[in-house]
């Protein structure tokens, strides 16, 4: 199967205009569906994953999204699929590429332990999307009451000031607040954040459906000036 040529027939002229809205990106784009995408690097995953992860994507945004998707759907350990992750992350230049394949690795509940080591590392990355692809790592994979801790001190120790970091880091933290809301709630009275993050988690907690409108009104009264 030719991949470029399947895409270009997936591809839908509309779709790719609102795509482009909503995906800043340096990258070329044709149109192609998340759905379709994902049926396509579930494909490609069973077959000859490696060749393809390999070929040039020729800075065509579904070509290395397809590509982030192919090495997440692969049934081996995170730790074995970082070399294959790194040179993705290398190419992704927008906040969609990770969120569509960092959530979806198969194995890291198995070895959770052993890739905190790696989080902590991307979080001190320059590039913007290694540290979003780190925090989101936390927010699909490490949201449970033993963690809290461990994410609190990371999401603190966060330094780059891209956006796409910032609203990472605020996602994670309302998250947690829908999942943990007292020990969420403790967090928040007392952090390190800056301003900014700090306002924007409590924005994001109070915008959620999960969030009680009790919490609500606790958490209005953490908003800095």
């Amino acid at each position: 199967m030719n991949i470029l040529e399947e895409l270009h027939r997936l591809a839908e002229v509309e779709y790719k205009a609102f795509n482009d809205k909503i995906i800043p990106t340096r990258q070329k784009t044709l149109g192609v569906r998340v759905p379709a995408l994902r049926k396509l690097a579930k494909k490609i995953a069973k077959n000859d994953a490696l060749s393809f992860i390999e070929q040039d994507k020729q800075n065509i945004y579904e070509m290395i999204l397809l590509e982030g998707m192919a090495i997440s759907y692969l049934d081996q350990s995170f730790i074995d699929l970082l070399p294959l992750t790194k040179k993705f992350l290398d190419k992704v230049d927008n906040w969609a590429q990770i969120d569509s394949t960092i959530c979806d690795f198969k194995n890291i509940k198995k070895e959770q332990e052993e890739i905190l080591p790696i989080i902590r590392t991307w979080l001190q990355s320059d590039q913007e999307f290694v540290v979003r692809a780190a925090l989101v790592l936390l927010l699909a994979h490490y949201v449970e009451e033993h963690y809290l801790e461990t994410i609190f001190s990371f999401s603190q120790d966060v330094t780059h000031t891209g956006y796409y970091v910032f609203m990472a880091n605020a996602w994670l933290i309302s998250v947690c607040m829908a999942k943990y809301p007292e020990q969420t709630l403790t967090f928040l009275k007392d952090n390190t954040l800056d301003k900014k993050t700090h306002n924007k988690a409590i924005q994001k907690s109070r915008e959620s459906y999960r969030v009680s409108k009790e919490y609500k009104a606790l958490l209005n009264q953490l908003k800095r000036k």
